[in-house]
């Protein structure tokens, strides 16, 4: 019998009314799902890197969630001379990516998905690498650990730009491609440690999975990618981690992380993952006897997510007095907690206080070893 069982399937909302310019005349190998918004500075470079691809048996959806700038303009202009591309227009802005990627897992065709962002770009050999790769070893998912990075943080690409490799996942990178065990507990044990990072953009998934068992990006203000991949974990049989590095990340100022620039617009959106995320969490590991049986694995990936909730908004701390923050944490908590909003807001002043004394006895412990190693140095 599987390990793997089939979550409860969530309600999908009604497929939003579509607009499509063009249509592929051949059944493709890959759709590439790109959500655009606003994106006409790099949308160009973006497209054309899937374009001139050494694999062409592609099709291109690109979602525009109501741009108001010539993004779908510049598009359409570039699929007059490729049939591979098609645009779809959602009829209003839907806040982020869930739900222009949710639109293009439902039209594609392709028998693997790759998703693209618009301000990033894939090498010229990146889908024939994936597929490769996922033929070879009968994948549902390929997995890579890095992405290259331009140097200095650099916005715009060009051939002179001298790239570095970067990743979010920790442990060290595989030399040669492996099949990730198919243990649940221990998939999700390495997901809690950060070893398999959920960056979506830099894999290749077979279709057929996502569709059998309904995985699809929640609409979340941030981090839906993180909760996808791991929907992605607990259902997959077969993952295959590879050292291949088939995606460039741009450093985009104007994504929603690094738009928070007021501690009101954080803790909105912070907030937000951690309660919403969690909920959503939970309930897709009700559907897993392992998680119901084994409460501490259940907990795990809820931790994760509020860990990174905590991490971003520890900066805030140090900014602002308590006082001040206690303000904004009850007003942003009274949205989700009701009558509860001081026990809620008494546990999150105190985690984050908790969290500082760590920050802090960890600074002395460094400073005590370097001032312990300069005297025996000395002697």
């Amino acid at each position: 019998m599987s390990k793997f069982k089939k979550p409860h399937k969530a309600q999908e909302p009604a497929a939003p009314q579509v607009q499509q310019v063009q249509q592929v005349p051949r059944l493709p190998a890959v759709s590439v799902i790109l959500p655009m918004y606003n994106a006409s500075r790099y949308i160009t470079s973006c497209v054309k890197s899937v374009l001139n691809q050494t694999f062409g048996l592609f099709e291109l959806i690109c979602v525009d969630d109501c741009s108001t700038d010539d993004t779908v303009n510049i598009v359409a202009e570039l699929a007059k001379s490729d049939g591979r591309i098609r645009i779809v227009r959602l009829p209003k802005n839907s806040g982020g990516a869930s739900e222009p990627r949710n639109t293009g897992l439902r039209i594609s065709r392709g028998k693997y998905i790759a998703f693209l962002d618009s301000d990033d770009m894939y090498t010229p050999t990146a889908l024939a690498e994936l597929v490769s790769v996922a033929e070879k070893w009968n994948a549902d998912v390929v997995h890579t650990e890095q992405v290259y990075f331009p140097e200095n943080q650099t916005i715009d690409v060009t051939p002179e730009t001298k790239f570095t490799t970067f990743s979010k996942e920790l442990g060290g990178f595989c030399k040669e491609p492996m099949l990730e065990t198919d243990d649940l507990a221990k998939r999700v044990q390495m997901f809690y440690k950060g070893r398999f990072f959920g960056w979506v953009h830099n894999k290749l998934y077979r279709r057929d999975l996502l569709m059998e068992k309904n995985i699809r990006f929640d609409k979340l203000l941030t981090s839906e990618d993180i909760i996808f991949y791991f929907r992605v974990l607990c259902t997959a049989p077969r993952i295959v981690r590879v050292p291949n590095i088939i995606y460039i990340y741009r450093h985009n100022p104007n994504s929603i992380t690094r738009k928070m620039v007021s501690v009101e617009e954080s803790l909105h959106v912070l907030t937000h993952l951690m309660i919403e995320g969690s909920k959503v969490l939970d309930d897709f590991m009700s559907g897993f006897e392992l998680f119901v049986k084994n409460p501490q694995l259940r907990q795990l990936p809820i931790d994760y997510i509020i860990q990174q909730h905590l991490i971003w908004t520890q900066r805030f701390y140090e900014k602002y007095t308590t006082a001040q923050l206690d303000a904004l944490v009850r007003r942003e908590l009274k949205k989700y907690c009701g009558d509860f909003v001081p026990f809620f807001a008494y546990l999150y002043g105190a985690i984050h206080t908790y969290r500082k004394r760590l920050v802090n006895y960890d600074k002395q412990i460094k400073q005590l070893k370097a001032q312990v190693g300069g005297e025996q140095v000395a002697k």
